[in-house]
């Protein structure tokens, strides 16, 4: 049975982990492989953030066009304007420029013949580049350039047009940094949150400009960097906080590693539980085909002579009364051993399924333990014992079927009768322990090994060391039968053996809380 069983286990394990093996062998030669994908992919979230950040960018100058554009048509709205300044403070000045090339300041200095001489040589030298953005704009879009002159300001340009369809330039001067911390600073935070730095830096000092960090430390290098659409002077930096690209893909990898291992190792502790139901199945089934084979056994035995005695006194070969009535005695005994087996089965099954009926009263544990002893008194001198009995004195009485009681009683006798060999003797004692009374019967013979203590209550189950399954009789249900009647009435039963030192089973039953009169 053994190597089928092992047979069993190599074949579900082979079915059942082989796949999982290889996936996760699987998942970690591709563990390059994995980190590169999921690099790709954060880098692509990045690249979105540089793209948002400059998108944002890009939305305020179409807001500050179309409000320009808008006063332009209506230049003696005066308030529109202010409101734009007002709303930006980064804004420093406003200078129109029509097709006639003529400069005209819609907000600060007023005359500044110096900005305006340099203005016209920037708007000269990016010449193709403002009739691009004419072009753009006579097709319906509108584009934005950045430019710059001595003194470190900044203008943003764009095509707007006037009342008179004529088209103009815008110079927007801002104030760079101030625009960075009010304009797009909130708007970089809100994007960063808890998972990423994002910094502006100027590209020829390298100066930080704006960072979403409170206590910037230097990055040597970032995971994303890209520069800004409106001002290519400034590049943008984005990190992971707290970790890398790669470290957030290797702790991925490992996450997926340990997930598979568990996935394994919930398999193997499955496929153990499996085997063991398997072998207990496998063992239950042995065990039942055991008991009918004696069963079978022991009711061909008792049949066979009974059949053989009535033969004989049908056929009227035994002249002498004498051996008549021996005969007759040797069928009612064979008949009794017949019908004590059957009962014995019959009371299991009840008992096991719930079936039996017990009629409980108030009863003495010492008046049961004598009375089985009296009964059995002859039966246990004939075989050679020697019984001691030791009553505990004012035993507290108990709630029980008194039947049942002496019927458990009775299979623990009679199994230390049938398993005890050289040293006849059976102690019987009761007494009280914490909130039980308990009755103790124990035997000389050869004990139960540890590993099997636990199994002997089990149904069908016979001791099958040495030669004691062929020597000693019975169904293998005794012990299972006496654990039944003891749940049955609250109680617990244990056993206490070494081998060769014999068995001491003691039967503990709850003491009633109250003593009424008694009814023995």
């Amino acid at each position: 049975m053994t190597k089928k069983l092992h047979k069993i286990l190599a074949g579900m394990t082979v079915l059942l982990l082989f796949p999982v093996i290889i996936a996760t062998v699987y998942e970690y030669t591709r563990i390059n492989e994995n980190e590169e994908l999921i690099s790709t992919v954060y880098k692509d979230q990045l690249e979105t953030i540089v793209s948002s950040v400059n998108s944002y960018t890009q939305d305020i100058a179409d807001n500050w066009s179309t409000r320009l554009e808008l006063w332009l048509k209506n230049s003696s709205d005066s308030i529109r304007l202010k409101k734009l300044v007002a709303e930006n403070q980064s804004v420093k000045n406003i200078i129109l420029v029509n097709e006639n090339n003529e400069f005209h300041t819609a907000h600060g200095e007023t005359t500044n013949p110096g900005l305006f001489h340099a203005l016209d040589s920037v708007l000269k030298k990016h010449a193709s580049e403002v009739e691009q953005l004419r072009y753009y704009y006579k097709n319906g879009y509108r584009k934005f350039i950045s430019i710059s002159i001595p003194e470190n300001k900044t203008f943003l340009l764009f095509i707007a047009e006037g009342n008179g369809k004529q088209l103009c330039t815008f110079l927007v001067n801002i104030d760079l940094l101030q625009f960075l911390q009010n304009q797009l600073s909130p708007r970089i935070q809100s994007i960063a949150q808890e998972h990423f730095r994002i910094d502006l830096i100027h590209k020829e000092t390298g100066s930080l400009l704006i960072t979403t960090e409170k206590e910037p430390t230097e990055i040597k290098k970032f995971d994303q960097e890209g520069e800004m659409w409106f001002f290519p002077n400034i590049r943008i930096g984005i990190s992971l906080k707290n970790q890398t690209i790669a470290g957030m893909a290797n702790k991925r990898i490992k996450e997926g590693l340990m997930l598979m291992g568990m996935v394994v190792l919930i398999l193997v502790v499955g496929l153990w539980f499996l085997f063991v139901s398997v072998k207990r199945e496998i063992q239950l089934a042995q065990i039942k085909s055991e008991f009918i084979s004696n069963v079978s056994h022991e009711i061909r035995t008792p049949l066979a002579l009974i059949s053989m005695y009535i033969e004989t006194l049908e056929m009227g070969r035994i002249k002498t009364t004498q051996k008549v009535k021996e005969y007759y005695h040797i069928i009612g005994k064979e008949t009794q051993r017949l019908a004590g087996m059957v009962n014995k089965i019959l009371n299991f099954s009840r008992l096991e399924s719930g079936r039996q009926k017990f009629e409980f009263s108030t009863c003495d544990l010492n008046t049961i333990a004598r009375n089985v002893l009296e009964t059995y008194h002859f039966h246990l001198k004939n075989k050679g014992f020697d019984v001691i009995y030791r009553p505990a004195p004012d035993l507290p009485p108990i709630r029980c079927d008194r039947e049942a009681i002496a019927d458990a009683l009775i299979n623990i006798i009679d199994n230390a009768v049938k398993y005890s060999r050289n040293e006849k003797k059976i102690e019987i004692k009761t007494g009280t322990r914490k909130n039980y009374s308990f009755v103790e019967v124990k035997d000389y013979g050869p004990g139960i090994p540890k590993k099997k203590q636990k199994i002997v209550f089990d149904k069908f189950y016979r001791v099958t060391s040495g030669n004691l399954a062929n020597e000693v009789k019975g169904t293998g249900l005794g012990l299972a039968i006496v654990n039944e009647i003891v749940k049955a009435h609250k109680g617990k039963v244990t056993l206490n053996s070494k081998t060769g030192e014999g068995c001491t089973f003691r039967l503990y039953f709850p003491i009633m809380p109250n003593k009424p009169d008694r009814d023995d």
